[in-house]
């Protein structure tokens, strides 16, 4: 675990000193709720956790940027029969459409996620698909907020629904 928060910090460190020399480079943190809705084992699993995620970004134009962060999609448990348990490392496209001078933008991204997912004592990992769309609000110049509906393709999909504070440079 300790490692897990280490590499997320030093994720966002080196978004935060690279992206300083990019125009719209920020840094953020999210929590919400995750989802999965699948069968592993023979076991329906119909669950609901815990998620965050760390991340950080740049903007490449004023529309189009690329973010990187660390999701935890929490723990699932069925009844103790099945507990599913996936994080990882997410890079991904950004799109940011402004919606007029409200402060407001619709958001989305697309990019991949290289998860690691432990299922009861079984541990695998790989690399697959996340998209998102959503909304953010900037506050003023450093400070926004965002409402992000997530999906990650692993082994079984998970959604994330989550709320999160961003500081703009």
């Amino acid at each position: 675990m300790n490692k897990t928060i280490f590499s997320a910090a030093s994720l966002i460190a080196a978004l935060a000193v690279s992206g300083t020399a990019m125009a719209g480079g920020y840094a953020g943190m999210s929590i919400g709720q995750s989802t999965i809705d699948d069968t592993v084992n023979n076991v329906s699993v119909d669950e609901s956790s815990t998620a965050w995620k760390v991340y950080g970004g740049f903007g490449i134009t004023d529309m189009f940027g690329a973010e990187l962060g660390w999701a935890d999609l929490g723990d699932h448990n069925e009844s103790g029969a099945v507990d599913i348990e996936t994080d990882g490392f997410y890079g991904a496209g950004t799109i940011n459409l402004p919606l007029g001078d409200s402060g407001f933008s619709a958001i989305g991204k697309a990019g991949f996620y290289m998860w690691d997912q432990d299922v009861n004592t079984l541990s695998d990992d790989g690399v697959d698909a996340m998209y998102g769309l959503g909304v953010k609000y900037i506050y003023d110049d450093m400070l926004g907020i965002a409402l992000e509906w997530e999906r990650y393709n692993v082994d079984n999909e998970v959604d994330m629904i989550s709320l999160g504070l961003t500081l703009n440079f």
